[in-house]
């Protein structure tokens, strides 16, 4: 039973669920429905944006499997119910697995290329690079002070901007017919970038303050190891306050422009009040368990911003696949 769910943890569900919504919410509530009113024809269908979003999710899966395989004896001492190559099955396997999903975000690459037919290639750009920074994360840039923290966080970023370019020729002739429109729904595909990227920032430097303890006696030197958990905490912290900024700016304008009260509401409750309760949390933490807490909270703003970044649901949803 322990086997099976440390397996299950290793896969880490919840997070590709993160993933994918991060790409199809503002893609198909924002994005798809401004090219659609703006006359547009949109280039993605239901089939090729699932190749896209398969890729994605795929390649974050491949991410986290070499990363576990990396930090194997880390987690033997931060997380030992959770470790499985080594444990319950062999580290080799580990990077059979790694290897397998590799090859298969290449062969979708190839022909997401062939299918869509860019003039850019991005897709053979974009999932092999994304691949390459994710392994040099997990084999070197992890035990660095700040440099993988940033680097994990700019690749979360670019999941919702991967759906622009293969749409970059309909947003541009849109722009024309609507461009007020059409500058909106690229700005909302920019903010959950920025809530990615912010978020994420945090929890990752809430993270390596969690695991101190396994990083600092495997000679990983994360900020937390190299200047001591009193020092990294405050760098944490001012992540944490950033967000707290940003989200307070964000809820002004939603009532400055009108928004329902009951989303002002609900970013209040489950954005703002969970960020200030983390970033407290972070300031005056005394061990790990005040961290895990802290990182429990951030994931619920991760969550439920993928929802409340919306301004409103299309009124013809079910008709955005054609």
């Amino acid at each position: 039973m322990n086997a099976l769910l440390a397996i299950i943890r290793l896969l880490r569900l919840p997070n590709l669920v993160i993933v994918f919504l991060t790409q199809c919410i503002p893609y198909w509530l924002v994005l798809r429905p401004a090219i659609l009113r703006a006359g547009g024809i949109p280039v993605l269908t239901p089939n090729t944006f699932g190749l896209i979003a398969l890729a994605t999710v795929l390649t974050t899966l491949a991410g986290y499997l070499l990363n576990d395989y990396y930090d194997r004896n880390i987690d033997a001492i931060n997380k030992p119910r959770r470790v499985v190559w080594g444990k319950y099955l062999p580290a080799s396997i580990g990077l059979l697995s790694y290897a397998s999903v590799l090859a298969l975000v290449h062969i979708l690459a190839f022909y997401i290329d062939f299918t869509l037919r860019p003039h850019s290639h991005w897709p053979l750009l974009v999932f092999p690079g994304v691949s390459f920074m994710l392994f040099l994360y997990a084999w070197q840039l992890k035990c660095t002070a700040i440099i993988g923290n940033l680097l994990v966080s700019v690749l979360c970023a670019l999941v919702p901007i991967i759906l622009l370019l293969p749409e970059e020729r309909p947003i541009w002739l849109s722009s024309f017919q609507q461009p007020e429109r059409m500058q909106e729904a690229v700005s909302l595909v920019y903010l959950y970038a920025l809530f990615a990227f912010v978020t994420n920032l945090m929890r990752e430097q809430v993270k390596d303050l969690e695991d101190f303890m396994g990083d600092s006696a495997c000679g990983c030197n994360t900020l937390a190891v190299m200047r001591g958990p009193r020092f990294a905490k405050k760098p944490a912290a001012f992540t944490g306050l950033t967000a707290v900024i940003l989200i307070t700016i964000l809820l002004f304008f939603w009532q400055q422009t009108g928004a329902p009260l009951y989303q002002i509401i609900a970013g209040t409750l489950l954005l703002l009040l969970p960020s200030l309760i983390a970033t407290v949390l972070v300031f005056r933490a005394t061990g790990p368990k005040d961290f895990s807490t802290a990182s429990l909270y951030v994931k619920i703003v991760m969550f439920a911003g993928l929802f409340l970044l919306l301004r409103s649901i299309p009124a013809n949803i079910g008709l955005l696949g054609y």
